[in-house]
């Protein structure tokens, strides 16, 4: 009669298993056929595999994928088992998962969803391909610091002043904490004021009645910006690490611009984000990035689902379950395995500052441009000369300007005096006293205009007027050997030349 030696063939190997495994989870080689119920217990782990299918066991090697995801927990073996057929493992592990992590099994490349059984305190998970696997537990709050940015670094520029033409434009004493780190420019009658997000969320912006629509956005680096930055629902979002700038006369300065956290499509394109790399990590094949419609719906169901007052924790189940119509990445096996660690995942989603504003604010500045009528003071004068003044100045409209030379030497201006003199400035404390032979040409007529020909800049330098028939207008010759365009820009208290303050005009 024939005799079954199948207990006595499963003893001897778990007798082996035991003494060559003990408590270190090493596996020896063994290949083993599965009978009647396709159990094969190997020191704690259990393997089930259908009726004839040969299973090999050897030594697992340390799984090396999604290390920033998981922590290794239980056991693990390398298995190897005729193709096209489906094994449950089973893996003994100390307790149930903590809160915001879920049970996986770590292959070579990739993680395997599993569940965990709280009858036997094991992770149960099917697979399909041979290969060396351990147990692990899935981070879902490491998954969300992966998707959701980290703020941006607050730019140099980020509270300073600016100011042009006598105008100074501030921010008001910006709060550090501010979510936006604002810059602003002056110039030509203008303010920019440019708004960089350095939080995690979006931020709606309310910019004061009557300013223009912004002349830039500078998109941020993640995939979730750059594809939704201009959407007409999105339109005045700022998203993390984006920029926006605005272009505002003077006139409609001072004024604040608000911001109001929306969190609402930043919790949509973060859930569709999160899903897609778990399908990346599960083995299932996509684009690089998630679809661009994926995350434009996705951006719209949470901000459908939002409201401002209800906490981020408690809307993000919502969110997650109103993304089903936008067929996020990894389909239904992503869905549970993500359903159970929304929370972890978008908890980086609470905005620390709900709301804020950035105060603009002008000043003008006490500072302007003195201005000194020139005196002749024969007393005054450095050096003599002897010549002629054939004309009026070219420089200067005054009525007793005029323009008169000494050999080679071009004096211009020179002011009349008492007798046949005539003083020419050389500098602010310099002059030459000159006398003319013959008669001074008609003079301007009365209450002409006493253009500037001397200027004392910022700092001390000092630059005349010159006049040259091969080149029209004023230029002005300065004491380092720079020569600047004419006139100076008389438009504000303080003069500017070539973008060069006045300090001091003379004329």
């Amino acid at each position: 009669m024939a005799m079954d030696d199948r207990p006595a063939r499963l003893a001897l190997m778990a007798a082996v298993v035991v003494l060559l495994l003990g408590g270190a989870g090493v596996l020896v080689q063994q290949r083993l056929a599965a009978g009647p119920g396709g159990t094969v217990a190997l020191g704690g782990i259990e393997v089930d595999a259908p009726a004839g299918t040969r299973v090999s066991v050897g030594p697992a090697p340390e799984p090396g994928v999604a290390a920033a995801f998981t922590r290794r927990v239980g056991g693990g073996a390398e298995l190897s088992f005729d193709g096209g057929s489906t094994l449950r493992v089973r893996i003994p592990v100390p307790a149930a998962p903590p809160a915001g992590f879920a049970p996986v099994v770590v292959t070579a490349t990739r993680l395997v969803p599993a569940a965990y059984d709280a009858g036997t305190r094991s992770i149960v998970a099917e697979l399909t391909r041979p290969g060396a696997f351990w147990g692990g537990l899935f981070d879902f709050a490491a998954l969300g610091r992966d998707v959701v940015p980290d703020p941006a670094p607050r730019p140099g520029c980020a509270g300073r002043a600016a100011s042009s033409g006598g105008v100074t434009v501030g921010l008001g004493g910006p709060d550090p904490a501010t979510p936006v780190s604002p810059c602003v420019t002056a110039g030509n009658g203008r303010a920019g004021l440019t708004l960089t997000s350095n939080a995690r969320v979006p931020y709606r912006l309310a910019p004061p009645p009557g300013w223009p629509e912004p002349t830039a956005r500078t998109a941020a680096a993640s995939t979730s910006a750059v594809q939704l930055f201009g959407r007409p629902r999105q339109r005045d979002l700022v998203w993390p690490g984006s920029g926006v700038t605005y272009d505002v006369p003077l006139g409609l300065l001072p004024s604040t611009v608000k911001g109001q956290a929306e969190p609402g499509p930043g919790l949509g394109t973060t859930l569709a984000l999160a899903a897609h790399r778990l399908a990346a990590l599960f083995g299932m094949p996509g684009a690089p990035e998630p679809a661009p419609g994926v995350l434009t719906c996705a951006a719209d169901a949470g901000a459908a689902h939002y409201t401002a007052d209800r906490p981020v924790a408690e809307v993000a189940n919502a969110v997650w379950a109103a993304l089903a119509p936008c067929h996020p990445d990894g389909g239904d096996v992503v869905r549970r395995f993500l359903g159970s660690g929304v929370g972890a995942v978008t908890s980086g989603l609470a905005p620390a500052n709900a709301a804020f504003e950035v105060a603009i604010t002008t000043s003008r500045s006490p500072r302007f441009t003195q201005t000194v009528g020139y005196r002749a003071r024969t007393g005054a004068t450095t050096s003599r000369a002897t010549g002629t003044c054939g004309s009026v100045s070219a420089v200067s409209g005054r009525h007793d300007a005029y323009r008169c030379t000494s050999g080679a030497t071009t004096y211009d201006p020179c002011f009349a005096t008492t007798g046949t003199r005539v003083v020419c400035p050389a500098s602010a404390t310099k002059a030459v006293l000159l006398t003319y032979t013959g008669a001074l040409p008609a003079p301007p007529q009365p209450g002409g205009t006493a253009d500037p020909f001397l200027l004392t800049l910022e700092g001390g330098l000092q630059c005349a007027a010159v006049a040259d028939d091969a080149v029209p207008g004023t230029r002005f010759a300065c004491t380092d050997g720079t020569v600047l365009p004419g006139p100076p820009d008389a438009s504000s208290p303080l003069w500017t030349i070539d973008g060069r303050t006045v300090a001091k005009a003379y004329t």
